[in-house]
């Protein structure tokens, strides 16, 4: 564990190199043992890293895992069976982890980040109040960066709600910032974890905050953007949740309003439009179907109630809506993928619901989506939603 402290400690939180080290010799105790050479041959490394790792102690970092371990924290690394699978190969991933709380099942669990302004709107606060809220309450984790303004919202509506959180600092887990967040720092670890790169002692510098962000996108599955200017942390996170393959949603707000800037950016590119808590967890239902508690989702925006002195199963007809005629497939077709495009209309639906109908691998229905797009039976709309053309 030593090791990977001094590791972290001479090329510093967010380096990309951890990832070639880890390749290259699997451990850092491993990569510790060339420092005999003065890491001569290592390509990878700069001469100033190279510098820097010479110069750093194992003492040191010995004294830091002891001083974390005194104050009841933990500490993670890549060499751990309890190190998240969601950062083994992300850019950049951490070689350290220093935990206030914990992360178990945290690879099973429908996890999702909400981020936004800190100088936040009226609307803002509380469209990430009411989706911290119900998030939490249908069993999602919710991760923020626990700043001010929509980070906070959401955050303690989550503890509120009963829910499971995680707090990513961009500061040592002794530090409390910002300083109105005392209560949040002090709950979120009994029923979740606050979690930092940083050092014990570390000030949570400006720059940072780009190193929190990419870790909050990383343990999530996907990143909501509720307000935000363009080029703000907000739209940073949302970058790196797109590196790394991860969902991206926004929030629509006024057109009036700055801060709607950096979400309206992001549905351009095609980012996801929600509203409420089921917007988001609508894009999971079948793969974590044992995640999601459904029986909540009239309190995050699911359907009324019937009216009162209705037999149930009474519902008026609704009016049919034309819809488009499907062309047929070529005769030579393979009958995978008829079987697909079957199931297919011209209302979008989501990959993993069509695999779940086909009880397939997602990865094979893409691959039959993809050919059928290709001859212009099928479009492809944003969310990993299809229908026919």
């Amino acid at each position: 564990m030593e090791f990977w402290i001094w590791l972290s400690g001479a090329l510093g939180p967010g380096s990309p190199k951890i990832n070639d080290i880890v390749a290259c010799f699997e451990t850092a105790a491993y990569f510790y043992a060339e420092k005999k050479n003065g890491f001569r041959g290592i390509d990878f490394l700069s001469d100033a890293e190279k510098r820097r790792l010479l110069a750093a102690s194992l003492s040191d970092a010995l004294r830091l895992k002891e001083k974390t371990l005194d104050k009841g924290y933990r500490i993670l690394t890549p060499d751990q069976k309890e190190y998240p699978d969601r950062l083994r190969n992300i850019y950049a991933m951490p070689a350290v982890l220093y935990i206030d709380g914990s992360l178990e099942q945290l690879d099973e669990s429908v996890a999702i980040a909400v981020v936004g302004a800190r100088r936040c709107s009226d609307y803002g606060r509380q469209v990430a109040d009411d989706l911290g809220f119900h998030l939490g309450r249908m069993g999602a984790v919710v991760i923020t960066g626990m700043a001010r303004g929509i980070d906070g919202a959401a955050h303690a509506a989550a503890l509120r709600a009963g829910g499971r959180t995680i707090a990513v600092l961009g500061c040592g887990l002794d530090v409390l910032y910002p300083l109105e967040h005392g209560a949040l720092r002090r709950e979120t670890p009994k029923r979740g974890a606050v979690v930092s790169e940083f050092a014990l002692g570390e000030k949570p510098e400006g720059f940072h905050f780009p190193i929190r962000n990419r870790l909050m996108s990383a343990l999530s599955l996907g990143v909501v953007v509720v307000e935000g200017q363009r080029g703000s942390g907000s739209l940073i996170t949302a970058n790196y949740a797109l590196e790394q393959g991860k969902d991206v949603f926004a929030v629509p707000g006024s057109v009036l309003s700055g801060l709607s800037k950096g979400p309206f950016q992001l549905l351009r590119a095609g980012a996801i439009p929600v509203s409420c808590a089921k917007d988001v967890l609508e894009e999971y239902r079948y793969r974590y179907a044992a995640k999601i508690n459904w029986t909540a989702q009239r309190e995050a925006g699911g359907p009324p109630e019937e009216p009162r002195g209705k037999k149930p199963g009474a519902v008026k007809t609704a009016v049919a809506v034309p819809v488009r005629e499907k062309r047929a497939l070529p005769e030579d077709i393979e009958e995978n993928i008829r079987e697909i495009y079957e199931i297919l209309s011209e209302i979008p639906i989501h990959l993993d619901e069509i695999a779940a109908r086909m009880q397939k691998n997602p990865a094979e229905v893409l691959t039959a989506l993809s050919e059928l797009e290709i001859m212009g039976f099928v479009s492809a709309n944003t969310g990993k939603r299809f229908s026919i053309c």
